[in-house]
């Protein structure tokens, strides 16, 4: 499968990856607990002509776990990935845990052509799809006022 980015982009792509990366590392070098530490949730950025696509990697999050807001030229994900309840006995023997829980917030900037506040979100499958669509730009004339002579 191939990708096509738009020219220029790859190396704030790259930059916005690696600063994820290093809030990442730098939560689990300060020994913060599970409740305190921010998880990193995977998203794809696309655009049609009609719409702005994001697409949100949210395995195993409920939809009353997160929340989605648009504020400005930006849509704001905010939310927790719970850690597993307890077993009736009250504990676990945990063989391996590589899986991350934690709180995670996702800012995701939307070219002026989009409309933030005409989204619609749509959970499939533990992925959230956000459709943001176009600005309609419909020429309207503008008046001219005459000039007042006193």
């Amino acid at each position: 499968m191939s990708a096509n980015y738009q020219r220029g982009n790859n190396a704030l792509m790259w930059l916005n990856r690696e600063i994820d990366t290093l809030m990442r590392r730098m939560s689990d070098l300060l020994g913060k607990n599970e409740d305190e530490q921010f998880i990193e949730v995977s998203l794809d950025v696309y655009e049609t002509k009609q719409s702005l696509i994001v697409i949100v990697d949210l395995p195993g999050i409920r939809e009353a776990d997160f929340t989605v807001t648009a504020r400005g030229n930006w849509i704001i994900l905010e939310g927790t990935k719970s850690f597993i309840p307890e077993d009736a006995n009250g504990h676990y023997l945990f063989h391996r845990i590589e899986r991350r829980f934690g709180k995670f917030s996702r800012k995701i900037n939307v070219p002026e052509r989009f409309n933030p506040e005409k989204t619609k979100a749509e959970m499939r499958k533990g992925t959230l799809v956000l459709t943001i669509p176009a600005r309609k730009d419909t020429p309207h004339r503008i008046a001219i006022t005459k000039e007042n002579k006193e």
